[in-house]
């Protein structure tokens, strides 16, 4: 880039750097007590944001998202807690992991003797039911109505069932146990009789699949169940199910922080302030880097000279033109609201000897935590935090005086 080009290019960006900065100022006169209040009120909402796309993050993989396109029905959950809750499954655990779950209910009021369902059985879909868990011998059984994909409930649904087991099954239903994906979720009581309240609601439990306040499926059964297991296939299934579980629970939960801020934005001048808080946000950059270029420009040697890359995307501060034992230097500093990436490197088309890098990269201590770019020769790079422009300015100062040192040398 010529001298003259460079300077024009300095100076549409000085233009733009003083608008910017009046644009913000004028922003912030104009709802400095409203910005400061909606701020306030939206740190929780984003947190909460944050904490749910990290535990997305946390658990990206999973095999059942691979394989199918099921895990949000209701039959696909019934089928996995059906075949870990059977006695005869081929998990081969017997009625172990039916123990842990007989153990939860009572821990949650129940009074069920784990001695009646030793040869207790899970039969899917009996007369609608989800998950009907049944001992012939005993004449016990516990009902499991399965909401994890959040679908409504039939008319007098528990009640019929109820009424099915005792008077059809000749069964003691000692537990109904209703499963919505998060707490809150009750079942629908419309049309039931003083009878059915009666019958259903002191037997009723309700567990939430997963919930980090209250007992749940995950917490409180599934994690329970891989200490059990020593068989890997058995182990595996249950921490990607555990797993699927969260994510459901976690973009349900999205749903609702969502909505929150969607309510918030719409009170009053909000929407306005959200949207300046955006645009200050895209060209905060710009800023970063002005700051940088403005800092340095006048004290940069070894580099000749610092400018700010591409008038079109203007987020790069350029140190350019050091000669290093003999080997041409650049470095480039990318600025955005995730922080500072530093790149230093020889460029490729100045055909730079690997040799004489490593040599100046092995006697340049703020280099020494560098990592090398992938798959690129004479390239290193580290990551400064959007907070630590202390920690950056103290970098490169300390760089600008290492390499002088080297080149006086």
């Amino acid at each position: 880039m010529s001298a003259n080009i460079l300077y024009l290019c300095n100076m549409a960006e000085e233009v733009n750097y003083i608008g910017l900065l009046q644009r913000w100022q004028d922003i912030i006169a104009a709802h400095e007590e409203s910005l400061k209040c909606f701020l306030e009120q939206s740190s929780p909402i984003c947190r909460e944001y944050e904490r749910s796309e990290q535990q997305n993050q946390d658990d990206s993989f999973n095999v059942f998202y691979l394989i199918s396109d099921l895990y949000y029905r209701e039959n696909f959950h019934s089928d996995i807690i059906a075949f870990l809750l059977d006695t005869r499954e081929k998990h081969r655990y017997g009625n172990k992991f039916l123990s842990v779950f007989i153990s939860l209910l009572n821990t949650l009021g129940c009074e069920i003797n784990q001695e009646n369902y030793k040869d207790a059985v899970a039969v899917r879909e009996e007369n609608r039911i989800d998950i009907l868990v049944m001992s012939k011998s005993s004449k016990r059984a516990i009902i499991i109505e399965n909401k994890i994909n959040d679908a409504g409930d039939m008319p007098r649904q528990l009640p019929r069932y109820y009424d099915y087991v005792t008077d059809e099954l000749k069964c003691q239903v000692e537990a109904i146990v209703y499963l919505p994906l998060k707490p809150g979720k009750t079942p629908d009581q419309t049309g039931w009789t003083e009878n059915d309240r009666r019958h259903v609601l002191p037997l009723l439990k309700t567990i939430p699949a997963y919930d980090k306040t209250e007992k749940n499926l995950v917490d409180d059964w599934l994690h329970p169940l891989e200490s059990i297991t020593s068989n890997i296939d058995v182990l595996s299934t249950l921490r990607q199910y555990s797993r699927l579980i969260k994510q459901l629970n976690s973009n349900n939960m999205d749903t609702l922080i969502l909505e929150k801020f969607y309510n918030q934005i719409k009170d009053g001048d909000n929407l306005k302030i959200a949207q300046s808080v955006r645009n200050m946000l895209n060209e905060l950059p710009f800023y970063l880097a002005r700051r940088i270029f403005v800092k340095y420009n006048s004290r940069c040697a070894p580099f000749s000279k610092v400018w700010i890359y591409s008038p079109n995307n203007p987020r790069d501060a350029v140190f350019e033109g050091a000669v290093v034992l003999g080997l041409y230097i650049k470095m480039d500093i990318w600025c955005s609201e995730d922080g500072y990436e530093v790149l230093f490197y020889s460029p490729a088309d100045r055909q730079p000897d690997e040799t004489v890098f490593n040599e100046i990269r092995n006697n340049v201590n703020s280099l020494q935590d560098f990592i090398d770019v992938l798959n690129e020769k004479c390239r290193i790079t580290k990551h400064f935090d959007f907070t630590d422009d202390k920690g950056l300015f103290a970098f490169i100062d300390n760089i600008l005086f290492e390499l002088s040192k080297i080149k006086n040398d």
